[in-house]
């Protein structure tokens, strides 16, 4: 594997990694680990430096990839110690730390020591986010965090929420100034103190910006779906009067902001060409309408037509 790519936007850098440079890394990384890789895999890494302290990489790769923190290099850990998250995104993913053994499902969050012997093996198609901090980064009482088992319960609603941040995280860094990228590392590690906690916390301010685009995502992506400010704050585990403070910061409401997008995506699909064996019952559902008679009076206060009408208008000209 020769093939390397490096793309740059401030504090963010996307690579793939030749074997030279995945050997290079492994030895130079906050955590210093052996790496392995198989002859026909690949390996992308995006890395993101959110702080001085706090950092944030996606990793992904196909064929067989796994690095190993050796009795040797657990050794030589002193001082301030470096810790590692790493949260399964997608694939098959096996982990090794401190006599247990376990192959862990996707959305599993596992944190390593450095002054531990530990190994992680991702096989085939997989990707891991990976938060990377000092341990003194984390509140006096909690930097006393000791073995883990084989990672937080993926049933607290505190590691659901932190793994779903850390996504939205890696997507929105590029975008933020190096202040809000701070700001946005430190939520991290509150939200970690939570999961290690296992507590309900709300959200730390220093997050709004990431967890507000979180919130935008989800709604995109479940367009159909029930999206009440209460449907949003229960399943991200925040208070109803959070969710609205969020929209508020992007000047609008949430029951707005989604009937906007569900409109708007409307419009689109009755525009669409290859959308037009739909009926208008079919496009209404699809973007959270069950009630087709509300969908054509809303679809028509905000564009002035019916459904039908705009359809029609913009139904392409017949060719010969």
């Amino acid at each position: 594997m020769t093939r390397r790519r490096r793309t740059t936007l401030d504090a963010v850098q996307s690579a793939y990694l030749s074997h030279d440079d995945i050997h290079r890394q492994a030895r130079e990384c906050v955590i210093p680990v052996v790496a392995y890789t198989g002859d026909a895999g690949t390996v992308r890494m995006t890395d993101q430096d959110l702080s001085g302290s706090i950092g944030l990489t996606r990793l992904s790769t196909t064929g067989s990839f796994r690095k190993v923190r050796t009795a040797r290099l657990a050794a030589t850990s002193t001082g301030n110690e470096m810790m590692i998250l790493s949260v399964g995104l997608r694939g098959d993913f096996r982990a090794r730390q401190d006599g247990w053994d376990a192959s862990l499902s996707a959305g599993t969050a596992v944190l390593y020591q450095a002054g531990h012997e530990w190994e992680l093996q991702m096989r085939g198609d997989s990707q891991a986010q990976v938060l990377r901090f000092s341990r003194d980064a984390l509140p006096a009482a909690a930097r006393d965090v000791g073995d883990t088992g084989p990672g937080l319960s993926t049933r607290s609603p505190a590691t659901a929420l932190l793994g779903r941040y850390l996504h939205q995280l890696d997507a929105s860094a590029a975008g933020l100034s190096p202040r809000q990228r701070a700001d946005a590392g430190e939520a991290a590690i509150v939200l970690l103190t939570m999961a290690l906690r296992d507590t309900r916390t709300a959200m730390p301010d220093a997050s709004d910006p990431v967890f507000l685009d979180l919130l935008q995502a989800y709604v995109r992506d479940h367009l159909a779906d029930s999206l009440t400010v209460d449907d949003l704050a229960r399943l991200h585990h925040v208070s109803a009067r959070h969710i609205y403070h969020l929209f508020e910061r992007a000047g609008t409401t949430p029951g707005a902001y989604v009937r906007t997008l569900r409109l708007g995506t409307a419009r689109d699909i009755l525009a669409d060409p290859a959308q037009a064996g739909l009926s208008i019952k079919q496009v209404a559902a699809m973007t959270g309408f069950p009630n087709v008679r509300t969908f054509y009076r809303a679809f028509q206060q905000r564009f002035e037509t019916t459904p039908d009408g705009f359809r029609h208008d913009h139904r392409p000209p017949f060719s010969a």
